[in-house]
């Protein structure tokens, strides 16, 4: 029998006994994989989540039977995940972390665009509600074919991120600022009420003010030209290409998500 709180020793000895080999155990802090196996040759490499330290007599067996035999031990796979669920929920919440906002690229600074956006077009929004942050996207290949979400806000974290193959000499700067413009629009209208009392997405109050934008037209223009290329590079995980496409094509190209 053990008494107190297990060391990673204390585990290897037990379980090397239980399961007649040998057994290197470590403590972490993962709660979506609190056990995790991994075999190398005759040695298990067990990771533990750091609340198995004080697990019961009992649950010690249960996970002892669930290494050996998987699933098919019943009865011990219920008690090792009923005890697993209720160490979970006593943890305390987790810390959000704070997103790395990345504003400086190789070719466009959001900061310095967005700053201008705020003297200008939304002086009279934020004055006092909190202004949103920017950054650009985490750069991965993309799986879009026929369409490319190049913009986004969010407004459970109040970020604005726009597409980093958009940082890009061949991406014109105003095209960018647009961008901004549209996604910053929609954090100052974020409330903007329905007739049904729901709240839209791109309601009419959020169209007159995108319409009236000095460059709308000329940035769906640019955009319905050059978005067939600049998803293929997207789907590279590279920035837009040093020579843009100008031919048209018969793609449906949505600028933001509906």
């Amino acid at each position: 029998m053990i008494a107190g709180p297990l060391s990673t020793d204390a585990w290897e000895s037990f379980l090397a006994e239980q399961l007649q080999r040998v057994v290197r155990v470590s403590y972490s802090r993962a709660r979506n994989t609190p056990v995790e196996a991994v075999f190398e040759g005759p040695v298990m490499r067990l990771r533990l989540h750091r609340f198995f330290a004080g697990a019961p007599e009992s649950v010690r067996g249960s996970l002892a039977a669930w290494l050996r035999s998987g699933r098919r031990a019943r009865r011990a796979s219920t008690e090792l995940d009923a005890w697993i669920d209720a160490q979970r929920e006593a943890l305390p919440p987790q810390k959000r972390r704070r997103p790395r906002l990345t504003t400086a690229g190789t070719h466009h600074d959001l900061a310095a665009l967005a700053t201008e956006l705020f003297a200008t077009e939304f002086s009279e929004d934020f004055i006092v509600r909190r202004r949103p942050a920017t950054t650009w996207g985490r750069r991965a290949r993309s799986q879009a074919r026929r369409s490319l979400t190049l913009g986004s806000y969010d407004p459970h974290t109040h970020i604005v991120r726009i597409h980093p193959t958009l940082d890009s000499a061949k991406v014109p700067e105003w095209f960018v600022r647009y961008l901004l413009f549209h996604e910053i629009l929609h954090a100052a209208l974020e409330h903007e009420p329905a007739c049904d009392g729901s709240h839209r997405f791109h309601g009419s109050a959020f169209r007159r003010r995108e319409e009236a934008y000095r460059d709308y037209e000329r940035a769906l223009r640019w955009q319905n030209r050059h978005l067939p290329r600049l998803i293929k590079h997207a789907r590279k995980g590279s920035p837009a290409p040093q020579a843009v496409d100008r031919r048209r094509r018969g793609i449906q190209a949505w600028l933001f998500r509906l």
